[in-house]
């Protein structure tokens, strides 16, 4: 199922990366993969979540739902599965790859910072390498609705690319690291973010070199 939100088409240029036909769909999955973004780093992404049966899930800026099917491989449909992007192509391809592997998905497209959901939807939103594709505007409109559509003790992960520590893929992925960078991800502004909207830091770790995940719940 793809809902699509009035108006979109208007803000599509100006909210993020809306990744045409040559660099969306599957052509996306390849070149993630090449870019060490393959199924083995969408694994480390879902095994890392705090992820219960019967939780609903959602995905910012979700591209072909990678994340979700991992997740949903660890569980299958004891966890719903929503993504959210402003991409035709990442959403149709998503919607392909759901049907391929029987994975239930519910796709919308539409803009992270604008999100169609009631207050109180769900227990834990993740977004995975996706906020570097979007503006300041867009990232911080973003965690202040992940903070309406959380439960209260609900989770958000922030998976992105961070300043690096050492290590011999930083060296191999540096232009595409530099071209992905963002001052809240490379100054570590997030927490302070987050926190502004009732969301606490409760971890952070490294998937890989340059790419951390901040796990945040939202408080009482």
């Amino acid at each position: 199922m793809i809902i699509i939100l009035k108006g979109l088409e208007e803000i599509n240029h100006i909210k993020g990366n809306n990744f045409g036909w040559l660099f969306g769909g599957k052509h996306y999955d390849f070149f993630a993969t090449i870019l060490g973004f393959g199924d083995a780093y969408y694994h480390q992404v879902a095994e890392i979540l705090p992820l219960e049966k019967g939780m609903s899930v959602l995905d910012l800026g979700c591209g072909t739902e990678s994340v979700g099917i991992a997740i949903s491989r660890h569980f299958g449909r004891d966890v719903e599965i929503h993504g959210v992007d402003l991409s035709d192509n990442q959403l149709g391809y998503a919607a392909i790859k759901g049907l391929r592997l029987d994975t239930s998905l519910n796709l919308y497209k539409g803009s992270m910072d604008l999100l169609p959901f009631s207050n109180g939807s769900f227990d834990l939103v993740v977004t995975s390498v996706a906020f570097c594709e979007t503006t300041s505007d867009v990232r911080r409109g973003a965690i202040k609705e992940v903070s309406r559509v959380l439960k209260n003790k609900g989770f958000f992960a922030i998976v992105d690319c961070a300043k690096p520590i050492l290590g011999l893929d930083t060296v191999m992925m540096l232009p595409f690291f530099m071209f992905k960078e963002t001052a809240e991800s490379w100054n570590n502004h997030y927490p302070d973010i987050c926190r502004e909207n009732n969301l606490i830091l409760e971890k952070e770790v490294y998937i890989k070199s340059y790419v951390k995940c901040q796990l945040f719940r939202k408080a009482d």
